[in-house]
Order: C-alpha cells, then structure tokens, then sequence
C-alpha cells in the first residue's frame, strides 16, 4: 500500500500544480526539493519550445530551465519569429540583462549574429538603437563573435543607430572600444554617424563626438554634399548648430557648399529657421 501511495504523489502533485501559474511556480522552487522538482517539471512543460516567449517576458528562471534541460531544438533557441527574431534578438532588443547572461552562457548553441528578415538587424544593433547600456557592456566582452560593425540593409551599423536616436550612454560605451568600432561608417545616404546626430538634434551625442574629433570626419559629405552643420541648419536645431559654431574654427567647415552650390545659411533660409540665420549671422 506504501509503496503505491509513493509511485502516485508525484503524479498527482504534478497535476495540482499544472494549475498554479508561472509566477506562482517560481516561488514554488524555494519551497522544498520536491515541490522545486514538481514546479520544474511543470514549468519545462508548459514553456517547452516557447524561448521567444520567455526572452521577450523577461522570465529569467523559465530561460535557464530550458537551457539546462532542453535541446537547442527543444527549447526553440535559435527558432525565429515571422520576422526572423530569435530569443537572444528579443533579450537584447528588450534589454533583459538577466536573460541575456544566461543566453552567452550557452552562447557556442547560439547563432549571435543572426539577422532580421526585414532590415536585416541584429542583436546588437538592437541592444545599441534602444539604448540598453547593460545589454551592450555585456556583448562587448564577447567581441570575439559578435559582429560589432554589420551593417543593416541601409548600411547602418550599431554605431549609426545609437547616433541617430541619440543613446549618449550607449555611445559613450561604443567610443570606449572604438578599436573594433568603425567611428565614420557611411549609410546608403553617405550620412556618418556625426551627420546624423546633427541632423536629429541630439547635442549631447554631437559634444561627446567632438570630444573625439581627431577620429571623427567633422566635415564629412553625404551623397548630395551635405555636412554635419548643414544638416543641423536645415533641420533647425539651434544648439546643435550653436555647438558646432562655438566649435567653427577651425574645425566645423561653416560655408561648406552642397553639390549644386547651397551653403548651410541657405539651407536654413530656404527652411524659414530665423533662430538659425540670426545665429549664422552674427
């Protein structure tokens, strides 16, 4: 009678906590061997091929269950989405530390530059674009195989992207490592990632690569002759377009020309920035 008592608890147990849900399950592991091997097996079970799931929920414990006790193949580790996102795509794009950690402890299972089947992304440039500066400290320390400098399909690198949407922390970061970080890499426009911080206002990005300016192409051109200070003029940021003033001699070409001739205080009339010509001005 024992004996057929103690074949059937774990059975029975196991089905009491198939109703309990994730977070319940998890506080479940500290209570006991047992219930940490019933809550396990339950969670294995229901979380079993769904790695995107638990990477883009941030579920830190499901993630290392799966790894520990799952195949690549059946914990959906380098499974994509519709759009070509794998899990560690999903844990850097939403900044999981956590997660991610456990991910590059499995990292020789996992394809670390995979691309996005639209815009052709990968993780880092997604760690970098949002600005997730843990994210990005950690995939440094594995510059042996990530791709620091992979280009999107409009050849833009990490780098560009951090520049654009202006994550100075996260540039800051890239600037550290600049040996493997290619500082003046063009995009399909011929924009740099000086233009383009420039050209969407974000100073404090613009002041950091100042800092820098011997390894920085300040009066770079993009395809149609713009510069850095063009693009801030014509776009109308005026502290941007003051900081490059203040920096104007001589580093900042101010009466560069585009390719039919228009110089930056023309782009800036032609735009009706009066902030910006009264500057240009003085």
């Amino acid at each position: 009678m024992d004996k057929a008592i103690n074949i059937g608890i774990p059975h029975v147990g196991e089905l009491v906590f198939e109703s309990i849900d994730t977070p319940g399950l998890i506080k479940c592991l500290e209570v006991s061997q047992t219930w940490k091997e019933l809550a396990e097996n339950v969670l294995i079970k229901r979380w079993k091929g769904k790695m995107l799931e638990a990477c883009k929920s941030g579920e830190t414990k499901v993630v290392e269950l799966l790894l520990e006790r799952c195949n690549s193949e059946e914990s959906g580790l380098n499974t994509k989405d519709t759009n070509g996102w794998t899990a560690f795509m999903i844990a850097c794009f939403y900044g999981h530390k956590n997660v991610l950690q456990l991910l590059l402890n499995y990292s020789e299972r996992i394809e670390l530059n995979a691309r996005t089947y639209h815009g052709g992304s990968n993780a880092f440039m997604m760690a970098c674009s949002n600005g997730h500066t843990d994210v990005v400290k950690l995939l440094l320390d594995h510059t042996e195989r990530i791709e620091l400098n992979a280009r999107d399909d409009y050849e833009d690198t990490a780098f560009m992207l951090a520049c654009r949407i202006g994550h100075k922390d996260a540039v800051k970061l890239l600037m550290d490592h600049s040996d493997g970080i290619e500082l003046n890499t063009r995009s399909n426009y011929g924009t740099t990632p000086f233009m383009v911080a420039c050209q969407n206002g974000h100073k404090d990005v613009a002041q950091l690569l100042l800092y820098h300016s011997e390894r920085i192409e300040l009066n770079a051109r993009s395809i149609n002759g713009w510069t850095a200070f063009m693009e801030a003029c014509f776009n109308g940021h005026k502290d941007v377009v003051q900081l490059l003033l203040n920096n104007s001699n001589p580093r900042i070409e101010v009466n560069a020309k585009d390719t039919i001739g228009r110089t930056a205080f023309i782009l800036a009339c032609k735009k009706g920035h009066k902030n910006i010509v009264k500057l240009a001005i003085r």
